[in-house]
Formats: structure tokens, sequence, C-alpha cells
């Protein structure tokens, strides 16, 4: 009884006695450098995932030529294949219900990153050993690729407007639900010529999808920072800050999927 009444009367401090207040409690407000410290933590959670599939496969692929691989290096391998499945459907989902609801829920944003780096780390090391240097070039190009995008945003080179988001949302519902058809038509055998195997010949088509998607990725970065720069100066609720550290980190990964993939074109067959 006594804890509550000194808590009444801290309110009462505050804001004027319960029933009399004067003005309602008020909720910690975002910050940008909340964005930064959950970005962070979010794209660490990626790169410690990636390197747990990473270490399955990358030391266990076959060399060329090879005819058999040992049990363990094969159990290895369909460990990492689970998990990376397992990372793909958790990252979809999590994708799905974000274009309907932000996410503000840390468990759900870490989640997310993880899933992915689960993923990632399997396909990189498959690549790597496709094309040695890739995943570091990827990496680099994505650094290079976001610290560009923040630069020309920050001195106002680029800026949101209603015309360039309805132009990025529409494009972006557009290469979702092209990926989606060729997903789908890949569960069933169907390959519809989208997207190039790793060392394939490369089609004038795939170049230009490619191309596309990794330049779509690249200035969708423009949103995110003008919802987070737009939000902290409107002093939304701090749990805000994981939405805006979400819509970063994710486009991270999907840029880096795509540099991925443009990379091993230049590199084919």
């Amino acid at each position: 009884m006594m804890k509550n009444q000194h808590a009444d009367q801290r309110m009462g401090a505050a804001y004027g006695p319960y029933g009399q207040m004067t003005q309602a409690p008020q909720v910690e407000a975002m910050r940008i450098d909340d964005v930064i410290v959950r970005t962070v933590a979010l794209v660490a959670a990626t790169f410690v995932a990636a390197m747990v599939t990473w270490s399955m496969v990358y030391p266990n692929l076959p060399p060329e030529g090879a005819e058999f691989i040992t049990a363990e290096q094969q159990s290895a391998l369909n460990t990492a294949m689970t998990l990376g499945t397992i990372g793909m459907f958790v990252g979809l989902g999590v994708i799905i219900f974000s274009m309907f609801k932000p996410i503000t829920n840390p468990f759900v944003c870490f989640v997310y990153a993880i899933g992915q780096g689960l993923l990632l780390g399997g396909v990189s090391a498959f690549f790597e050993s496709r094309f040695e240097g890739i995943v570091v070039n990827a990496l680099l190009g994505t650094v290079l690729v976001f610290g560009g995008m923040l630069a020309l945003y920050k001195f106002r080179i680029l800026r949101n407007s209603p015309m360039f988001t309805k132009v990025m949302v529409g494009a972006g519902f557009g290469i979702f639900a092209l990926i989606m058809v060729n997903f789908v038509a890949g569960m069933f055998g169907a390959n519809l010529g989208l997207f190039a195997a790793p060392g394939e010949s490369v089609s004038a088509i795939q170049w230009i999808i490619a191309i596309g998607i990794t330049v779509w990725a690249a200035f969708s970065f423009i949103l995110d920072f003008d919802m987070i720069e737009q939000s902290a100066a409107a002093g939304a609720p701090k749990k805000f800050a994981w939405a805006g550290a979400f819509g970063l980190t994710a486009g991270l990964i999907f840029l880096y999927w795509n540099l991925l993939r443009l990379l091993s074109y230049f590199q084919g067959d």
C-alpha cells in the first residue's frame, strides 16, 4: 500500500493528481542513434548465424571432379541445407508480414536476422567455392553502395517524394511477385529463365533483371532513411527504432543477395 502511495505521489508531482492530470505520461521517443545501435546488433546476428552454416558447407564441399564425399561431409551439408531452408521460409514469412505492419518486436527482428544468416552462410560458401573472392567483393560492394546512398541522402542530393515512394513501392511489389513466381515454378521443376544459375551463360533478359533489381535495392535505402528521419523528428515511440533497424537490415541483406548474383554473372562460363 505504501509503495502504491509513493508511486501516486511521484505521478502527481509530474502530471498532477490522478483524475486531474494536466498531460498524459510521456512515452520515450526514438532517436536515430537507437536505430543505428539496433541495426548493428541485427547485422552482427546475421553475420554470426552465417558463419555457422558457412563452417558446415565450405570445408565439406567436394572439389571439382570428385566422385564421392564422405558420410560426415554429406551430413554437414544436409544440416546446413536444412537450417538454410528453415531460415528462408522464416525470412519470407517475416517479410510478408512486414508489408502489412511495421516490425517493432525485437524478437521477430532477431529471428529474421538469424534465419537469413543461416541461409546466407551456406549459399555464400557455395558461391565462394565456384568463384574465389566473390563473397568479399559482394560484401564490399554492399558496404560501398549503402555508404554512397547514405551520403547522397545526407547531402540532399537524393530525397524522398510522394512520386518516388509510389514508383519504389510499385516496383517493389513487382519484384516480389517476380521472385515468388520464379520460386514456385522452381519447386515444380520449371525453369522460367529469369535468373541464371552459377556458371551458366547469361541472357540479355537475365542481365536486365539482375541489374534492375540491384538498382532498386540500392534506391530503397532512400525510403528507409526518410522513414527513420521523419519518425525521429515526429517523436515516434522508441519501439519504432526496431522498425527502422529491420528495414535497413533487410535492405542490406537483399542488396548483398543481388550483388552476389550479379557478380557471378560476370564470372559465368
